[in-house]
């Protein structure tokens, strides 16, 4: 039996730009100057060749302007996020992380790596992406508590940082993180009156929202069109239309948007951005590792740079991945429903209709434990998938995902992704015959102590 993988989120290898990367690396390497710049220490905010050409690609998108200097090379969504918490973070002074729940099932590691063990706090997800009265009930608590004025307060109420005092970075108090559009995994999108509430309660609270906008691109319900624009702004874009607070006199801003071009050309080239204000970009850029190595990404930087100057990349996202990936959803949404549907399995859409990223989100009938579905499809089906509770936030039990599996449809190819979801009914079919036939049991057992 031929193995299945519905847990890796990267393009099969048939989307996979191979012929138009070899010839950008060609290029670049047979130019002397090109490749002299390309494989010396960079910039350390990145090329300004690939700054100006992701800033004229984010203003067609979103409509919206973007300038260079609010651009900061990174190497991946990933590693921006290291570099975001080693400058604007401080592990005693920042007071929680909170990300929404199922929150990218990653991003709790690279918080804890960064010093926030036991300061992870899980936002649940509402059919609008976000409970922002939770979020603004559990913020206005912690700052309760933290007051030494308040009988609950402990005699550390006011920490000293671990890091030194620098005019040109801005340790936030909190930081909020989530993937506000195609959210890995539940594919849910918040609309724009939750997107400026959330913006507005981040100004309140000294927070930043990192905001994880890797699947924006991909997006199925506009169609196929090269000029389609991004259904909403981002919350880079609606911060920067609100006047600065006279608590940020260096206009720093409460957010940044972390692009990625690992869904758009592929994992490997390693290379992505942070959009925000100049005041953060420059802070970003100059974080140690990059002063002292330069951009992260340099050669991927300079591959991808000639790959948006051609307009291979725009060809290649509307021509190439967009049509395969719509095709894909729907083809695994159509199997989920006519198999899956009638077992009580149910896709978790988006509140709006709107379609788009890598995932789907399943949610199983109330007695289906997702771990169990997850290591049965694995043992007896050669079924690689994620349960919920792989999306939950580590050390937080607000949130409780048993009853929920993540499946990703852009590996697999068409044939693997029909086979997969009737492997996955053979296993949830079984596992509720099993319940049945132990409730039957049950009920003859309590008839027979009446007896």
């Amino acid at each position: 039996m031929q193995r299945i993988n519905f847990v890796w989120g990267k393009p099969a290898p048939s989307l996979l730009p191979v012929a138009n990367l070899s010839q950008a690396i060609q290029d670049i390497l047979t130019d002397p100057a090109a490749a002299t710049d390309a494989l010396e220490y960079g910039d350390p905010a990145g090329p300004i060749a690939l700054r100006r050409q992701v800033a004229k690609s984010l203003s067609a998108f979103y409509r919206t302007p973007n300038a260079a200097d609010e651009i900061c090379i990174t190497a991946g969504s990933s590693q921006g996020l290291v570099t975001v918490l080693q400058v604007l973070s401080d592990p005693l002074l920042t007071k929680r992380v909170w990300l929404v729940a199922p929150c990218f099932h990653s991003a709790c590691r690279i918080f804890e790596d960064a010093g926030f063990t036991g300061k992870l706090r899980a936002v649940p997800e509402t059919e609008n992406g976000i409970d922002l009265a939770y979020l603004e009930r559990a913020m206005m608590q912690v700052e309760l508590e933290d007051n030494p004025e308040y009988e609950g307060a402990g005699i550390n109420c006011v920490p000293q940082p671990t890091k030194p005092a620098d005019p040109a970075r801005k340790t936030y108090t909190h930081h909020i993180y989530l993937v506000p559009t195609f959210s890995n995994p539940s594919g849910r999108t918040v609309p724009l009156s939750h997107r400026r509430d959330l913006v507005a309660l981040a100004r309140r609270f000294d927070a930043l929202i990192i905001s994880d906008d890797i699947y924006d691109y991909l997006s199925y319900s506009a169609g196929h069109v090269a000029d389609a624009p991004s259904l909403l702004p981002r919350l880079v874009d609606i911060d920067r239309t609100l006047p600065t607070l006279s608590t940020d006199p260096y206009a720093f801003g409460h957010t940044l948007s972390a692009g990625s071009f690992s869904k758009l050309i592929s994992p490997g080239i390693r290379t992505g951005w942070i959009s925000t204000s100049p005041s953060l970009a420059r802070a970003l850029s100059a974080a140690g590792a990059s002063i002292a190595g330069g951009c992260p990404s340099q050669l991927g930087a300079a591959v991808v740079a000639q790959f948006l100057a051609t307009g291979q990349l725009t060809s290649h996202i509307y021509n190439t991945l967009i049509p395969a990936y719509t095709h894909r959803r729907h083809l695994m949404a159509t199997t989920v429903r006519e198999t899956l549907g009638p077992l009580g399995v149910r896709i978790m859409e988006d509140s709006e209709g709107r379609t788009g990223g890598y995932f789907l989100w399943l949610r199983l009938p109330g007695q289906v434990d997702g771990r169990l579905v997850a290591r049965t499809c694995a043992e007896q089906e050669a079924l690689d998938i994620l349960p919920g509770e792989a999306f939950e936030v580590i050390g937080d039990t607000t949130v409780k995902l048993s009853s929920y599996l993540r499946v990703c449809f852009s590996w697999s190819d068409e044939k693997n992704l029909v086979e997969g979801i009737r492997r996955l009914g053979r296993v949830i079919c079984g596992l509720l015959e099993e319940f049945e036939k132990e409730k039957q049991c049950t009920g003859t057992m309590q008839s027979i102590s009446r007896i």
